[in-house]
């Protein structure tokens, strides 16, 4: 038995029912079983990386796609608040980087149950708060993701001077030079004034 995922561009893979999910360690068949049983839609996530085989078909990786999502996504918490963002956009398995994840749906209520229904990427999980919902059914995302706390340090903040302030420490140093150009110029007035004559005391009567 094999699930068949494929897109509306044509680009398809085949997934074996008994393949064993690498962050599981559980057959895609029991997850897939254990979620229909609860009437839950199951959903996978396919991984195309960015580099080829040699005969240039593309080579496609599953998993679980909340399993892969903590592994690729984050939340980061800073001063604009909380987002989604990648944190290692990178293959779990062999470490290549991932060209593109694709979501796919396997619903509990399907008239083809080995058809999986493809419903977004990676960039409508970022976006899309109820795609992520989705995902993860009745988990919140943002909880259920790791955290990433980006808080810098803060800046200091420099003192601000009103209008009221600059007008009086302006009219302090007027009210300054204009007492020191006082003083100045009486100092400099005394200074240039003649010195008064000696006279000498002389007697009446007396000839000298």
């Amino acid at each position: 038995m094999a699930y068949l995922l494929e897109k509306a561009n044509g680009s398809r893979c085949v997934l074996e029912a008994v393949k064993v999910e690498p962050f599981t360690q559980k057959q895609f068949a029991d997850m897939i079983k254990e979620a229909h049983s609860r009437t839950q839609d199951y959903y996978l996530a396919r991984v195309q990386c960015k580099s080829s085989s040699e005969d240039g078909k593309n080579i496609y990786y599953c998993y679980d796609a909340r399993q892969l999502c903590k592994y690729i996504f984050e939340m980061v918490i800073s001063t604009e608040g909380r987002k989604i963002r990648i944190k290692n956009f990178k293959d779990p398995i062999n470490q290549e980087q991932i060209h593109e994840i694709s979501f796919f749906k396997l619903r509990y209520d399907s008239d083809t149950p080995l058809r999986a229904e493809y419903v977004g990427n990676q960039a409508n999980f970022l976006e899309n708060n109820c795609f992520r919902s989705k995902i993860f059914y009745q988990e919140n995302a943002l909880d259920a993701l790791s955290v990433n706390f980006q808080f810098g340090p803060q800046k200091k903040r420099i003192p601000i001077i009103n209008k009221r302030k600059i007008f009086t420490v302006f009219v302090m140093v007027v009210v300054i030079l204009v007492i020191g150009t006082l003083v100045a110029m009486i100092a400099e007035k005394e200074s240039s004034r003649p010195p008064s004559p000696f006279k000498l005391p002389i007697g009446k009567g007396k000839s000298i």
